[in-house]
């Protein structure tokens, strides 16, 4: 697994737009059944199970640390290779890199494929928003769950909102402006 990030933007796509441009070095990947396409990327992540497929639930995680490497991204969830067997309906929070530089800590998402193949774990994970968590978790599990436990579009907002408070005050700094 490799630990070099390859992502340069992140950014949702209707599958069903034919006018979808990449730059190298990123491929496009588009399969028909898709919602969302998918962005090749090579980033690390890691992720820490919230709820296992055996009914074992720890709401602040369980501190076993999965490493791994997302292997392609959509707005729909990820594929990843991790060096850990985790289970198909396993809740886990996720940790990942964009851009080398923005981290999203806390992600939701629902483990929907687990294969084993030429010796690594393959798993595709859906993310998952809180408002879902009342298919998969009791009343009881959800009020003990962590307040830190986000979905990917509160994740991708608050990394994009403190990049716009960043740019907007280093600019007027920068060119002589005092910030508000």
């Amino acid at each position: 697994m490799s630990n070099r990030s390859q992502v340069k933007f992140v950014k949702d796509v209707e599958a069903t737009d034919r006018n979808i441009r990449v730059k190298k070095p990123f491929r496009l990947e588009q399969q028909e059944q898709r919602r969302f396409v998918r962005l090749e990327i090579s980033s690390p992540m890691s992720l820490d199970t919230i709820r296992d497929l055996a009914g074992n639930f720890w709401p602040e995680g369980n501190h076993h640390y999965v490493n791994g490497v997302v292997l392609n991204i959509s707005a729909g969830g990820v594929l990843a290779e991790v060096d850990e067997q985790i289970h198909e309906g396993d809740v886990v929070a996720m940790r990942f890199t964009i851009q080398d530089v923005e981290s999203l800590d806390n992600v939701l998402g629902l483990v929907k494929r687990a294969d084993y193949d030429d010796g690594a774990y393959l798993v595709g994970i859906e993310f998952i928003s809180r408002e879902r968590l009342s298919d998969i978790f009791t009343r009881g599990e959800i009020e003990m769950l962590s307040n830190k436990l986000t979905d990917f579009n509160e994740g991708i907002r608050s990394v994009l909102n403190r990049y716009i408070h960043q740019e907007n005050v280093v600019g007027r700094i920068s060119v002589g402006h005092e910030p508000h």
